[in-house]
């Protein structure tokens, strides 16, 4: 299911009780195809107060739950007409890093079983939880704070260049999100502000502009407490400003 685009009942991906029969209308079956078809019309990019991109997402709609939290959601970006480079990244942006906020919940994921098999240090002793995770120990500790999957700092680190224009995409996902995007060592430009926290709720699309001054290794966290102790927290890297060759004469 995406948002944002424009399509038909065809290319919907949710099923509920609208009056329509369309093929896989309730998902697509185990060895079957479907091909959906979004358009990037005029109401998908971005606005006059906009810049140069929109920003949307697509997800699961099928099992939602288990779907998301198995990973089943990404973004969509929207480069406006004219503005494009061939490959579809913004004319006037150098870098554009995509980070998801997302707090996974493992307990109603597709793989809990598999896991509790695969790891569990004693599989038949484990009660899974049932109800509201957060309020259930063993469910409580299998839900994830994370950014792009990884928690502590784990996965990769965007990279880039003092005097470079990066831009930012910042989505969540579909739990009880709630979240406070905090760049330090440099700023954003977002929402008409200037800023270093955006406010991000569940499935918040939310596109910030960095004009990269300050090098170093820099802390990207959720500054909510519960969320940054339980992982929820990268870092990105500031590299000082190209340094451009002369050529000089010689006289012999």
């Amino acid at each position: 299911h995406p948002h944002g685009v424009l399509y038909a009942k065809a290319s919907e991906g949710a099923g509920y009780d609208d009056g329509t029969t369309s093929p896989n209308k309730n998902g697509v079956p185990p060895g079957g195809t479907h091909t959906y078809l979004w358009s990037a019309s005029e109401r998908a990019g971005p606005s006059p107060m906009e810049g140069s991109s929109a920003f949307w997402m697509y997800h699961s709609h099928t099992d939602e739950s288990a779907d998301v939290n198995a990973g089943l959601i990404g973004p969509m970006i929207i480069t406006a007409r004219g503005r494009a480079r061939p490959d579809g990244r913004p004319i006037d942006v150098d870098k554009e890093v995509i980070v998801a906020f997302n707090e996974i919940d493992e307990n109603i994921s597709h793989y809990i079983d598999e896991n509790i098999k695969t790891f569990a240090l004693e599989p038949g002793k484990v009660k899974k939880a049932v109800g509201p995770t957060f309020v259930d120990p063993f469910g409580n500790w299998n839900i994830r704070e994370t950014m792009n999957g990884f928690i502590y700092g784990n996965g990769p680190m965007p990279t880039m260049r003092v005097g470079e224009h990066v831009r930012w995409y910042i989505m969540s996902s579909t739990n009880f999100e709630l979240h406070a995007p905090h760049w330090h060592g440099n700023i954003v430009t977002s929402q008409h502000m200037k800023t270093d926290v955006l406010t991000l709720g569940s499935m918040g699309m939310i596109v910030a502009d960095m004009d990269v001054d300050n090098p170093g290794t820099w802390l990207f966290h959720c500054h909510i407490e519960p969320h940054l102790t339980a992982g929820m927290q990268m870092r990105f890297v500031v590299a000082p400003a190209a340094v451009v060759a002369r050529k000089t004469g010689m006289r012999n």
